[in-house]
């Protein structure tokens, strides 16, 4: 429910915001204050209000110092809105607010609504967020194959990496270095890896073998 409203000789355009202030109000929840301003009577000027808790206004509370400037330089240059600006309540905490100017028949300004964002909240689910995608580095050293043949490829391709030259280019000392890294990481356990590995490195199957008993044997 809007926090109390003042109707009596309000303008006829400005009272039918009335219902918008509360609707907007229950729409937006609490930490969102919505304030309709008549800026005839700029010291009490707040004629409806809905969670004026958020800044600890309510009905008959003056125009704010900003209002007052924004309605002075549309007399100069049109301001119809000022949207996304923020704030600060007096306790400090930070608002992101917006102000809609209103005008009658004669494009006089005659009003104003205003949305005050507490970002209290989202500040703090912000930061929480923050932390769970917190990282101790940028890099991306794991894969996640949905397949064998997806993680025999990802498992050639880190240990071609350790040589980092076109397989057409690798000396036996650089074709042995990626089966022992193979080896190691167990690749040859799996069925048909020879095969495959022999027809990236461009060697034959028993070129594989004959790298892995120089392995075994502590011959490199």
């Amino acid at each position: 429910m809007v926090e109390g409203s003042r109707r009596e000789n309000i303008h006829p355009i400005l009272k039918s915001y009335l219902p918008l202030v509360e609707g907007l109000g229950r729409t937006l929840g609490r930490h969102v204050e919505v304030v309709l301003h008549d800026v005839s009577r700029t010291e009490a000027s707040i004629i409806a209000i809905a969670n004026g808790h958020v800044t600890g206004r309510g009905v008959g509370s003056p125009a704010t110092d900003l209002l007052m400037e924004y309605i002075a330089a549309d007399a100069e240059r049109r301001v119809d809105s000022v949207l996304n600006y923020l704030t600060t309540a007096r306790d400090g905490r930070k608002l992101k607010s917006s102000t809609f100017l209103i005008r009658d028949e004669k494009e006089q300004v005659i009003g104003a609504l205003c949305i005050n964002m507490d970002l209290t909240h989202l500040d703090m689910a912000k930061k929480f967020l923050e932390e769970l995608a917190w990282t101790e580095t940028d890099q991306s050293p794991e894969s996640f194959p949905e397949n064998v043949g997806d993680f025999l490829q990802i498992m050639l391709k880190k240990a071609l990496s350790l040589v980092d030259r076109p397989v057409t280019l690798l000396s036996k000392e650089e074709k042995v270095k990626v089966v022992q890294y193979l080896d190691k990481n167990k690749v040859f356990n799996i069925k048909g890896a020879v095969d495959i590995v022999a027809r990236e490195l461009g060697v034959s199957r028993y070129t594989i073998y004959n790298y892995l008993d120089e392995i075994n044997a502590g011959n490199i």
